[in-house]
């Protein structure tokens, strides 16, 4: 089953994949999976999780936040910290989360 917010997720990523350049098997090296498991992400079959998330954001800069929700507009954002605040970057990201979600009529 494909869900809207995989769908978009997967969307975003395709987005950051093209601008970077990237094929679908140098994303699935980033992310530590097979190419035909990156590519069900990208077509929303399957969603991410916070591992992948977080490899993201190591390894490319992208701000988990852009990736879930796509807030700040259509482009990429970055965000930048100390390997050490992986726990408040992880902390942020479930707190906003859990912002929308109750609030989701204020983005």
């Amino acid at each position: 089953m494909v869900y809207v917010e995989n769908e978009l997720i997967g969307r975003r990523l395709k987005l950051i994949r093209t601008e970077l350049g990237l094929n679908y098997f140098e994303m699935a090296e980033i992310l530590e999976i097979s190419d035909g498991h990156y590519r069900k992400i990208e077509r929303g079959i399957y969603g991410l999780d916070a591992k992948k998330l977080l490899l993201l954001n190591e390894k490319l800069n992208v701000d988990p936040l852009y990736i879930l929700t796509g807030s700040r507009g259509m482009e990429v954002q970055y965000v930048t910290y100390s390997q050490s605040g992986h726990n408040d970057v992880v902390g942020s990201l479930l707190e906003y989360c859990r912002q929308y979600l109750m609030n989701p009529e204020e983005e």
